[in-house]
């Protein structure tokens, strides 16, 4: 047979759920008797290796046979220095593998699984199974969130059904509002507000946000997904809060979010944002005029630790903001004209309605957002984007040259000059990607 591992890798929890020994009597046979010997962790937490969880199942088996353990120990030393391992015909049972610390990637698989199931069952007794085993922020991070990444994923690659995502994503936000709930009352006197900007949809990073914020004592007021600009300064008005915190996703909702924070900037408040699309690029944290709160959320509970306690001040507006300003007052003003001329100009490729008004649409809201950071190139990852998109429905690839070309061309139809550098840009693109 394979020999028990030796390695130190199971925390206390885990052994008091194999094998259901109270915590007070392990504790007494590790004082009294030596053994087990678990060795400790660099922040000084016991650490047991399977052996040890198979000793103390013989142990117990012992006591039921109705041998004392000072006795059942003896008999288990005893063996050992006869060169027989009582151990030796103990095999733990493949089907029923222990959950471990290394085993975190296990249960986020599984429970990607049960949702894409929707077996809504499974999926809340794995996480019950994972909160009762690992630390809450453990769980959230190494399987909530990486886990819906991996949904997103595959939902984007056609895999599964949005149906299947939205399934998962409701599970989560049930799940963070009830660990939201649950929270105490707040202990500190800081209080940060958090939201999304117009347009903007997840709701599950700033949830998490907030619950993080919430464990560590922060007053938090959440004003949900996408919120009008006027709220957020109407509310700043009223609370006062220490630091705001806007999250974006994609390029898409960039200039709603910068909007909130330009609007905000004369009511002196420490600002703070972060969002996926900062990760994808890093370039646009110059550009924002707020504080960035980085690519994790381990990260970002940090800085706002150091922005309530420093309040440094706000970075200023950079210049680059003002490259196409212009050209993105006259898109807004177009952009009704701009999407209807353009809709039935790729009329004639038979698209999928449905589709193609929310590809027009979601690509408009791209557009403006680089112009209104003054970075046109900020688009070439949600060009990606859609090409995942046309494959999601089953189009070809070619298909994306004309759509480029004919926005082009519905841009050149208002007959302005302001919108020439869009147009440059679209039709370079075009070539490039034709290339």
């Amino acid at each position: 047979m394979t020999p028990l591992s030796t390695t130190p890798a199971f925390n206390l929890k885990v052994v008091l759920k194999e094998t259901g020994i109270r915590p007070d009597t392990l504790r007494a046979w590790e004082r009294r008797y030596g053994l087990p010997k678990p060795q400790r962790s660099a922040g000084g937490h016991r650490l047991y290796s399977q052996r040890d969880i198979e000793t103390i199942k013989w142990l117990m088996a012992r006591q039921e046979e109705g041998l004392s353990i000072a006795r059942a120990i003896e008999l288990f030393r005893s063996q050992i220095a006869q060169g027989n391992d009582p151990l030796e015909q103990i095999e733990p049972p493949p089907s029923q593998p222990i959950t471990t610390p290394g085993t975190l990637e296990s249960l986020r698989q599984e429970w990607v699984d049960a949702c894409l199931a929707f077996d809504e069952k499974k999926a809340e007794g794995l996480l019950n199974q994972a909160f009762a085993l690992f630390p809450l922020e453990t769980v959230i991070t190494d399987i909530l969130q990486y886990a819906m990444i991996q949904v997103g994923d595959q939902w984007y690659q056609n895999d599964i059904s949005v149906q299947q995502e939205h399934f998962a994503s409701a599970l989560v936000q049930r799940r963070l509002n009830s660990l939201i709930a649950a929270c105490p009352a707040p202990t500190r006197s800081e209080v940060i507000l958090i939201g999304n900007p117009p347009n903007e949809q997840h709701l599950i990073p700033i949830l998490m946000l907030n619950l993080f914020l919430r464990r560590r004592g922060f007053g938090v007021v959440d004003l949900g997904a996408n919120v009008p600009v006027a709220k957020f300064d109407e509310t700043v008005g009223r609370i006062k809060p220490h630091l705001v915190i806007l999250s974006s996703q994609r390029l898409s909702t960039v200039a709603a979010m910068l909007e909130v924070i330009l609007s905000l900037h004369p009511l002196k408040t420490q600002i703070a944002y972060g969002g996926r699309i900062f990760n994808l690029l890093p370039r646009l944290v110059e550009l924002i005029p707020a504080h960035y709160l980085g690519k994790t959320l381990d990260e970002a509970v940090r800085n706002i630790e150091r922005l309530v306690s420093q309040r440094p001040p706000l970075p200023t507006p950079p210049a680059v903001l003002q490259t196409y300003h212009q050209t993105a007052e006259v898109f807004r003003h177009h952009r009704p004209q701009l999407e209807a001329r353009l809709f039935e100009g790729l009329g004639k490729y038979a698209l999928p309605e449905e589709y193609l008004r929310t590809a027009i649409e979601d690509f408009s809201d791209v557009l403006h957002s680089a112009l209104a950071i003054g970075d046109l190139d900020a688009i070439q990852p949600e060009l990606e984007w859609l090409r995942g998109l046309l494959h999601q429905h089953h189009l070809p690839d070619s298909i994306l040259v004309p759509f480029l070309l004919g926005y082009a061309q519905a841009l050149q139809s208002m007959g302005t000059s302001q919108l020439a550098p869009l147009i440059d840009w679209l039709r370079t693109t075009a070539e490039r990607v034709t290339a």
